[in-house]
C-alpha cells in the first residue's frame, strides 16, 4: 500500500454498513471504488443518491460522488485496500451463513497484488477471517499470504467488526472505537494505519479470532 499518497480502497457490498463506509472513507480523501452485486444499487449511487434510509447520508454520497471520489460498480478492479462489508444471515439452523463472504473473497482474488490490505468487516463467527485467507492462499498460489507463508507475507488479511446502530452510523463508524484483528501482528498493523484516515475513535489492535 502506498504509504504517502492515500491508498485507492474497494468496498465490496453497498449495504446498510458498505455504503456509509465507503462514503466516510471517501470524505476522508480515498478514492473509493464500490462494489455490490445489484444494478440498480450502483446505478442509484453513480447518480449520487442513496438506496437506504440514513441520517445525512444523502447529502455526504452527493457530495463524494461529485468530487469524483466515489464511484461504484458490478466488478471488482485492483486497489490498494480492500474492505468487505456484505451480509452474514442466519440460515435455517440459525448458523451465521459466510457465503457471501467467500463469495467476496472469491471476486477480490483475482485483482490482489502484493502489498494489498483485505479487511473484513462483516460481522463473522470465529475463523472466518482464515476461511477468506485460505480461500485466497487457494486462489492464488502465486501470492505469500500471512499465516501459511515462513517468508513475509505479499498481504495483509485483518478482521475489523462493526458495531453500529441505524441512525447515527455516520456518526459511530467515525467515533467509535475499533478492534482490528489481524491474522498476524503485522497484518494488524497495516489495517490499523489504514483505519486511522478517517477513525477518530481509539483502534486496538489484537488477533482476528479475539476480534
Amino acid at each position: 500500500m502506498k504509504s504517502e499518497a492515500k491508498p485507492d480502497v474497494a468496498v465490496i457490498g453497498l449495504g446498510y454498513i458498505g455504503l456509509p463506509t465507503a462514503a466516510i472513507i471517501a470524505r476522508a480523501g480515498c478514492k473509493v471504488l464500490g462494489v455490490d452485486v445489484s444494478e440498480r444499487v450502483v446505478e442509484t449511487i453513480n447518480r449520487g443518491e442513496i438506496h437506504i434510509e440514513e441520517v445525512d447520508l444523502d447529502g455526504l454520497v452527493q457530495g463524494v460522488v461529485a468530487r469524483g471520489l466515489l464511484s461504484a460498480s458490478t466488478e471488482v478492479s485492483p486497489a490498494d485496500v480492500f474492505v468487505i462489508a456484505v451480509p452474514t444471515p442466519f440460515d435455517k439452523d440459525h448458523a451465521p451463513d459466510i457465503s457471501y463472504v467467500l463469495a467476496a473473497g472469491r471476486a477480490v482474488a483475482p485483482v490482489l497484488k502484493s502489498g494489498d490490505v483485505v479487511i473484513l468487516e462483516s460481522t463473522s463467527p470465529v475463523g472466518t477471517p482464515e476461511a477468506l485467507r485460505d480461500l485466497i492462499a487457494e486462489m492464488r498460489p502465486d501470492l505469500k499470504v500471512p499465516g501459511l507463508s515462513r517468508e513475509t507475507p505479499d498481504l495483509s488479511i485483518a478482521y475489523c467488526p462493526e458495531r453500529v446502530l441505524p441512525g447515527k452510523i455516520l456518526e459511530e463508524l467515525t467515533n467509535n472505537d475499533r478492534s482490528i484483528g489481524g491474522i498476524t501482528p503485522r497484518c494488524a498493523r497495516k489495517a490499523l494505519a489504514f483505519y486511522k484516515r478517517f477513525v477518530r475513535g481509539t483502534c486496538v489492535t489484537t488477533d482476528a479470532r479475539s476480534a
